[in-house]
């Protein structure tokens, strides 16, 4: 694959959260007064907090908006440290980065959120650029653009680093919506059907091609 710009998602794909973020919904639901549902989690990994709040709770936006403001207060504390690295994804890393590849982050996390789990594990230096939702208020991280899609932060990522051929970069992510879109922006796919997602999800958004396991990723990218 003569692919030179790699954009990852994070949660799912890079990093196994479902703990910390399992306990960040838990804790902003009980402060909220409604009773936490576990089997609506797993579907909460990817999406934005609001959006899945929303979604699986049926709450309105600003008692989302709310729900987000706690879901951090937990994640930006101890939630972020309770996640682990997918088995050999460093390994990934740093074999695309010898190949010349520039690794972007492309994530729907608060993108203060994502730089802080990236730091926690040592790999901020594998990625020459990293993205994610903004809100107002976020100005003091050094940022006033607001974004809250996937669909922004795939269209800010190609804006701020003049990606003129977008056909140049691929989209590694383990949800449909991730691939859904960086289809919009004309990104080949790669579904991480070892995340969150299930095959069967990552066929039907129509993913070009599916990675079992981290390593195959250098498969894909480097030996197709």
């Amino acid at each position: 694959m003569e692919k030179r710009y790699i954009f990852f998602d994070l949660d799912g794909t890079l990093t196994d959260s479902y703990e910390g973020i399992c306990r960040s919904f838990e804790y902003a639901l009980n402060r909220l007064g409604i009773e936490p549902k576990p089997e609506t989690f797993r579907e909460c990994v990817g999406p934005s907090v609001v959006e899945s709040l929303m979604k699986y709770y049926g709450v309105s936006e600003e008692t989302a908006a709310e729900g987000l403001r706690l879901f951090r207060e937990y994640y930006e504390t101890r939630g972020y440290s309770e996640n682990r690295l997918y088995p050999d994804i460093e390994n990934v890393l740093k074999t695309l980065n010898a190949h010349g590849k520039k690794l972007m982050v492309a994530t729907a996390k608060p993108e203060h959120m994502a730089k802080q789990v990236l730091e926690h594990f040592g790999l901020s230096d594998q990625f020459c650029f990293v993205a994610g939702i903004t809100f107002e208020g976020n100005q003091r991280f050094g940022d006033s653009e607001i974004r809250s899609t996937k669909e922004d932060v795939i269209n800010y990522i190609l804006k701020t680093n003049d990606i003129l051929d977008p056909e140049n970069a691929v989209m590694v992510g383990d949800r449909g919506s991730d691939i859904t879109a960086a289809r919009r922006f004309g990104l080949q796919t790669i579904g991480a059907a070892y995340g969150y997602g299930s095959r069967e999800e990552l066929t039907a958004a129509e993913a070009d091609y599916i990675a079992e396991d981290p390593m195959q990723l250098i498969e894909i990218i480097v030996q197709s």
